[in-house]
């Protein structure tokens, strides 16, 4: 691995996180909000159903300006959140924490997907509310215009080959380089918490059902906000996102593709947008700032020192958090 000269604690990473998020897990709710918008950009197809073969499609507004109707494809909260933890639940077994973790039976309560990310009350251990807020995302184009069905055909594992007429189902896939912007807030987090929920997200790939086959996905981080609240929603974002899309190609919009570069130019015009308008004042990290943050995460990953040290941090702040609430 990259071998670093500088800790975590001298980090430029940490160094920006600590001006903002709080030092220790707060026994009680301070609305201390980190929230990172994220364009999640699919480089396969995907599949995004919650039952059957059809699509989740919403019937909403095209923008806040452009008020005609259209069906969007809906990115279910949970199949962001789920993989994301399956993820950090991965890491945290190779430091061998929270083995004997069992969302369907008992959670352990003490490992920091369930501090984080929430679990329902379990033997002995409570309840832990969730600190990280998503909610579903929207495509920014129509359904129309980037969905295809794929026909699933049956395997004859003879020298005959298939027989025709083999197909045995169909179902309605997302095509490649979809865009859906999406918020994902943390709240009362710290900054070892917020490291661990940032690897979670850029470092999953796979979304939505038969991810082990496609449904590769990027997501791009283009902003993180600081403040008390929340400054948008997922649809309100895709809308205004849409908006300023429409502006320039009018109905081409649903045509072709969208380049990633005039997404994220639209999503950050969006975004000063809605800071303009809120009550509450935010502190934003983007540009310059945040490509400086990201290649210093980079580093402190992809060294076995930084990797360590941010992770002994993480094990500290939670252990003392589980033993102020008893």
């Amino acid at each position: 691995m990259k071998t670093l000269t500088m800790t975590w604690q001298d980090s430029v990473a940490k160094e920006m996180l600590d001006q903002h998020l709080v030092k220790e897990i707060p026994l009680s709710p301070q609305r201390n909000y980190a929230s990172m918008i994220v364009l999640r950009e699919c480089h396969s197809t995907a599949v995004l159903t919650t039952e059957g073969t059809v699509l989740d499609v919403e019937l909403v507004r095209s923008g806040e300006e452009q008020e005609d109707l259209i069906s969007r494809v809906v990115l279910q909260k949970r199949k962001q959140v789920a993989p994301e933890r399956r993820t950090g639940r991965a890491f945290n077994r190779q430091l061998e924490v929270g083995e004997k973790c069992d969302y369907m039976n008992e959670m352990c309560g003490k490992c920091p997907d369930c501090l984080i990310y929430g679990f329902a009350a379990s033997k002995g251990e409570g309840a832990q509310r969730a600190r990280v807020m998503t909610d579903s995302g929207f495509a920014i184009r129509s359904y129309d215009g980037m969905q295809r069905s794929i026909t699933l055909n049956a395997i004859k594992d003879t020298s005959a080959g298939g027989v025709a007429g083999s197909a045995f189902a169909e179902r309605e896939h997302i095509r490649p380089q979809v865009f859906f912007p999406t918020v994902e807030s943390t709240v009362d987090v710290t900054s070892a918490e917020f490291m661990y929920i940032l690897r979670n997200i850029l470092t999953t790939t796979r979304y939505g059902a038969e991810s082990n086959r496609q449904g590769y996905v990027k997501n791009h981080l283009v902003a993180v906000l600081f403040g008390s609240g929340e400054l948008l929603s997922n649809l309100s974002l895709t809308q205004k996102v849409y908006d300023r899309l429409y502006a320039k190609t009018g109905d081409k919009i649903h045509e072709f593709p969208l380049s990633l570069s005039e997404v994220t130019e639209a999503t950050h015009s969006a975004m000063n947008d809605a800071l303009e308008e809120s009550y509450l004042p935010f502190d934003r990290l983007v540009g310059e700032d945040l490509n400086k943050f990201l290649g210093n995460v980079r580093d402190l990953w992809k060294s076995e020192e930084g990797n360590q040290l941010w992770q002994e941090q993480l094990k500290s702040d939670q252990q003392e958090y589980i033993s102020n609430r008893k």
